[in-house]
C-alpha cells in the first residue's frame, strides 16, 4: 500500500488516499452495526451465522469469478522452491493472512465476536471462533483454487475448469434463489430467521452459534457444532494438501488444441474497411473457439441476463434488469490491443493505415455485438413472457441494446486511449492485473459502465413516456436506443483508429509487459 502511494503523484495519490479512507469508514460502520447487535442475542446469532456462511462462500468463489488478484493461488509458481509440500502449505496459509483484505475480514470478524457476546466473558470463546472462521475461509479458498489451477495447463483442462467454475457460479445463484424463496414464503424476518438457524448447523454457522450454546448450557449442540467445524477444517486441509502435492509433482498430459484446419480458410481479403472488419470478426471467432478463457465471460453474461433479474427484481420491470448483462457484454470488446501483448507489432505492420485500423476496430466491435445482441433479445423475450410483461418488451429492448452498443463503443476507444497489459501465460486462470496497471484496468472498467449507462439514458426517457403517456414511445425507444449506440460505435471507431495510429509505440510498450508476467 505504501509503495503504491509513493509511486503516484498529485490527484492520483489524493484519490488513492481518499479511497482508502472511505473504505476504512465503510468498514467501521459495518463493524459498528454488528456491535449494536450485542443487545439482541437471538438476532445476533442468526445474523452472524448468515454472515459467516456468506463469507465462507465468498472466499471460495472470489478466485473463480474474479480470476484472482493473488498470484500465490497458482502453486506452479513454487514448484522449484526447495520446500516440502507441508512446509509450503503452511507458508501459503500465512501468506494468505497478510494483506488489507485479510485484515479487513479479521476486523469484521472481531466485530461479529462482540455481537455474539452479550456477556463479556463470552468474548474468550467468541474471539477464537472468529479466528478459526478466518482460517476456515482461507483454507477453503486455497484448496478450491489449487485444485482448479491444476486443470488449467492445457486446453482440455481449461475447458473443464471453466465449466466447473461456471457450475459453481450457477450453484451460488441457485442457492440465492432458494434463500429468497424461503424468505418470501414466511415473510422477510421469518425467512431470515429460518435460514440463519439452518446455517447455524454448518461449519461456519456452528462457529457463530458456539458461544451462545455454551452460555445456555446446550453442551450436546455445542459439541456437535465444534465437531462439525473440526472435521470440515481437517477435510479442507487434506484436500488442499492433496491438490498442492499433485500440482507440484505431476506433469499434465493435456495438450493445446486447435481449431479444425478448414476453419481458418475464410478467403476474406482485407482490401477495405469492410473486408478488414470481417477478417477480424473471423479471427476473434477462431480465438474464442481455441481459448476457453474467452468463452467463460460469455457464459456468465448469458446466465446473468435471465437469472439475475429474476432473483433481484421481485415486482414489475424485471425485463429492464437485462441492462446489466448488456453492459457486461459490451465490455468484451475492451482491451483489444492488450490481449495481443508484444505480438501487437504484427498489427502495426498489417494495419498501418487509417482504413485498416478502423476496420480492425469495427471487427472487434461487431464480434462483441453478435452474441451480445442475441443474448439481450433472448433474455428480454424470456423475461417478458415469464413475468407477463410483453407490453414492456420494445422499450426494454431499446434500453438494453442502447447500453450494449454504448459500452461496446467506449470499450473499443479505451483500448487505444487507456490500454493495459494482459498476462500472455494461459497456464492458469488465476492471474490478476499487471502490477502498476491496476488503476488503468479499474478506470477503463468504470468508464465502460458509465458509457453504457449514458447510452441508455435517451431510450430510458422514452420508456418513461411510454409508461406514463402512450405505449408508442416504447417502439420509438426500440429504434432510438440502437441508433444512438451504432452512431457512437461509428464515431468512436474513427477516434480509436486515429489514436491507435498516433500512439502505437506507446501502446506496444504498455501491453508488451504482459509477456514478462
Amino acid at each position: 500500500m505504501t509503495s503504491r502511494i509513493r509511486a503516484t503523484r498529485g490527484g492520483t495519490r489524493a484519490a488513492l488516499i481518499v479511497g482508502w479512507c472511505l473504505a476504512v469508514v465503510a468498514l467501521g460502520l459495518v463493524v459498528f452495526g454488528l456491535v449494536l447487535l450485542r443487545s439482541r442475542p437471538d438476532a445476533a446469532v442468526v445474523a452472524v451465522s448468515t454472515l459467516f456462511s456468506a463469507q465462507f462462500l465468498s472466499w471460495g468463489l472470489a478466485p473463480l469469478v474474479a480470476f484472482g488478484v493473488d498470484e500465490t493461488v497458482d502453486p506452479s509458481r513454487f514448484a522449484l522452491l526447495p520446500l516440502r509440500p507441508a512446509t509450503l502449505q503452511r507458508g501459503l496459509l500465512a501468506t494468505a493472512l497478510v494483506g488489507y483484505l485479510p485484515v479487513a475480514n479479521l476486523v469484521l470478524l472481531l466485530g461479529a465476536a462482540v455481537a455474539l457476546s452479550p456477556r463479556w466473558w463470552m468474548l474468550l470463546l467468541a474471539v477464537p471462533c472468529a479466528v478459526v472462521q478466518l482460517i476456515l475461509c482461507v483454507t477453503f479458498s486455497r484448496a478450491l483454487s489449487t485444485a482448479m489451477s491444476g486443470l488449467m495447463s492445457g486446453r482440455r483442462g481449461r475447458d473443464l475448469g471453466v465449466m466447473v467454475g461456471f457450475a459453481v457460479f450457477v450453484l451460488y445463484m441457485g442457492l440465492s434463489w432458494t434463500l429468497n424463496r424461503a424468505g418470501s414464503s414466511v415473510g422477510l424476518q421469518g425467512g431470515l430467521t429460518t435460514v440463519g438457524r439452518s446455517l447455524a448447523w454448518g461449519p461456519p454457522g456452528a462457529l457463530a452459534a458456539l458461544p451462545s450454546r455454551v452460555a445456555d448450557g446446550r453442551w450436546a449442540a455445542a459439541g456437535i457444532g465444534l465437531l462439525t467445524v473440526l472435521v470440515a477444517l481437517a477435510l479442507l486441509w487434506w484436500w488442499w494438501a492433496a491438490a498442492l502435492r499433485r500440482s507440484l509433482t505431476t506433469v499434465p498430459s493435456t495438450t493445446e488444441g486447435s481449431a479444425p484446419a478448414h476453419a481458418s480458410a475464410s478467403g476474406t481479403v482485407a482490401a477495405d474497411v469492410t473486408g478488414t472488419m470481417w477478417l477480424m470478426v473471423q479471427r476473434d471467432r477462431v480465438l474464442a473457439w481455441r481459448d476457453p478463457m474467452r468463452r467463460a465471460p460469455w457464459l456468465i453474461v448469458a446466465f446473468l441476463s435471465i437469472v439475475w433479474p429474476l432473483l433481484v427484481i421481485r415486482g414489475a420491470g424485471a425485463v429492464f434488469g437485462v441492462v446489466l448483462a448488456a453492459v457486461l457484454a459490451g465490455t468484451q470488446a475492451g482491451n483489444q490491443y492488450g490481449t495481443e501483448g508484444s505480438a501487437l507489432w504484427l498489427h502495426m505492420v498489417a494495419f498501418a493505415d487509417r482504413m485498416r485500423a478502423r476496420g480492425e476496430a469495427l471487427g472487434h466491435a461487431v464480434f462483441a455485438l453478435i452474441p451480445g445482441v442475441a443474448i439481450v433479445v433472448v433474455a428480454c423475450t424470456v423475461l417478458s413472457v415469464i413475468r407477463s410483461e410483453l407490453h414492456l418488451l420494445p422499450a426494454a429492448l431499446g434500453v438494453c441494446l442502447g447500453a450494449l452498443t454504448g459500452s461496446t463503443a467506449m470499450a473499443g476507444y479505451l483500448s487505444a486511449r487507456v490500454p493495459f497489459a494482459a498476462r500472455q501465460s494461459r497456464t492458469s486462470m488465476f492471474a490478476g492485473s499487471i502490477p502498476g496497471q491496476k488503476a488503468r484496468t479499474a478506470g477503463a472498467g468504470f468508464a465502460i459502465f458509465g458509457a453504457g449507462v449514458a447510452a441508455a439514458v435517451v431510450p430510458g426517457l422514452l420508456t418513461v413516456l411510454a409508461l406514463t403517456t402512450n405505449p408508442v414511445w416504447g417502439w420509438v425507444a426500440l429504434v432510438v436506443g440502437p441508433a444512438v449506440g451504432v452512431a457512437a460505435i461509428l464515431l468512436f471507431t474513427r477516434a480509436q483508429a486515429r489514436t491507435y495510429l498516433a500512439r502505437t509505440p506507446e501502446i506496444l510498450a504498455v501491453v508488451a509487459v504482459g509477456d514478462r508476467s
